[in-house]
């Protein structure tokens, strides 16, 4: 295949997202930092108490817990939520879809319930926060994973970000679906317009490795200095016409580290999707791995998938899901995005304008000319609108200037 036909089926797999009918369903990942009690260093995967025991007794607490095997148990699904690890063992949990965020709720405590019951007696404890509070990332090992150890050295030539992202950061991200190119796009843009937001609102980050961090939003700075070719704001992501063909020509140009091969994966570097599979077709499991090897701050699936936020408790990753609800299904929220765009004259600097004054100045700090905390609150009444009064309480039960 030549590179117009590789985007062409890029795009027929985005095209097959759509949802034909209307709903309001989200998905919600949460990243867990497992910390020892007394010392708040970070638990290795392997040994006495580390975290490939946790999961190995977590698993036997759901009789339909399916182990997830790679060179070694790297987590397991059940029907309502499956478990991974990142690269330095953060435990992620990510809960099937659904429009009803208290269900997601439920399903979520009751995760963290027995996952504390394995922890607490091992007297670990866990952390839902940004980045790792004391733990240096030159101390923490990869798990078994040999894409890990490719891209670990593979982001050495990259910038200088990409230990510290690998080892050193968790988040929480939220997926939202879409009917059609015109909504996609329209969501997109929205999920953008508002990252900035997502990220301060979620931002609780006081140390890094043992010292302050004298910033806010230092996941971000860390992420902006990983790989500027696949992390941050999509190329032309604002324009009126943005469509699957553009995120697909992005995929065409994202230089893909490893491709998945005999069983194992086979260093390719800084070669793109059309010039590893030039000359053939290119398979599904290729193309999925292609989409999954950028990493910008909302990227596209069958499904727009969030990734701005820290990781963050309970109370937080609720209120972000009522948030992202509040305003990416709502038609009036989409309409007034647009009008901002169009008004403004709002581009991909744009967003890293707003991104640097907020890193800076935190609440302080100016959002597409408007101050942060005027920001926030027309931002916050206007999601509120678009929610039960149930999802408004869990809205206003985060503290969004914390």
């Amino acid at each position: 295949m030549d590179k117009k036909n590789i985007a062409a089926a890029f795009e027929s797999y985005i095209r097959a997202g759509i949802k034909t009918e209307k709903t309001k369903s989200l998905g919600i990942e949460v990243e867990h930092f497992v910390l020892d009690k007394d010392t708040l260093k970070s638990v290795p995967y392997s040994g006495d108490g580390g975290v490939k025991e946790i999961i190995q007794k977590l698993m036997a607490i759901y009789p339909d817990a399916e182990p997830i095997i790679g060179e070694d148990i790297l987590g397991f699904n059940t029907r309502d939520f499956n478990i991974t690890l990142e690269p330095a063992a953060q435990i992620e949990i990510s809960v099937a879809q659904s429009d009803d965020i208290r269900r997601i709720g439920d399903i979520y405590k009751d995760f963290y319930g027995k996952l504390m019951s394995v922890v607490d007696p091992l007297g670990l404890c866990l952390c839902e926060v940004g980045c790792q509070p004391v733990s240096h990332v030159d101390d923490l090992e990869l798990i078994p994973k040999g894409r890990y150890r490719l891209m670990d050295e593979h982001f050495k030539k990259t910038g200088t970000g990409g230990r510290q992202m690998m080892r050193g950061t968790a988040s929480s991200q939220i997926s939202v679906d879409f009917t059609s190119e015109d909504d996609f796009r329209r969501k997109l843009q929205a999920a953008y317009f508002y990252t900035p937001l997502f990220k301060l609102g979620t931002d609780r980050v006081k140390t890094f490795q043992g010292e302050p961090v004298g910033m806010r939003m230092k996941r971000t700075d860390i992420w902006n200095r990983t790989d500027p070719s696949r992390c941050g704001v999509l190329p032309g992501v604002f324009k009126p016409d943005y469509g699957f063909k553009d995120y697909a020509e992005y995929l065409c140009s994202v230089p893909l580290i490893f491709i998945p091969e005999n069983g194992t994966e086979r260093y390719t570097g800084f070669a793109t999707a059309p010039e590893l599979f030039a000359g053939r077709e290119i398979t599904k499991s290729e193309t999925e791995h292609v989409f999954s090897m950028p990493f910008p701050d909302v990227r596209v699936k069958r499904y727009l998938e969030i990734r701005g936020a820290d990781a963050m408790p309970f109370e937080g990753g609720s209120a972000f899901c009522a948030l992202v609800k509040g305003l990416l299904y709502s038609e009036d929220v989409l309409d007034y995005v647009q009008m901002c765009i169009r008004e403004k004259g709002l581009n991909e600097d744009s967003i890293r304008d707003t991104e640097a004054s907020l890193m800076k100045n935190g609440w302080d700090g100016v959002v597409y000319g408007q101050s942060a905390r005027e920001f926030l609150k027309e931002t916050l009444d206007m999601c509120e609108k678009n929610l039960t009064a149930e999802e408004g309480v869990m809205l206003r039960g985060w503290q969004w200037e914390g």
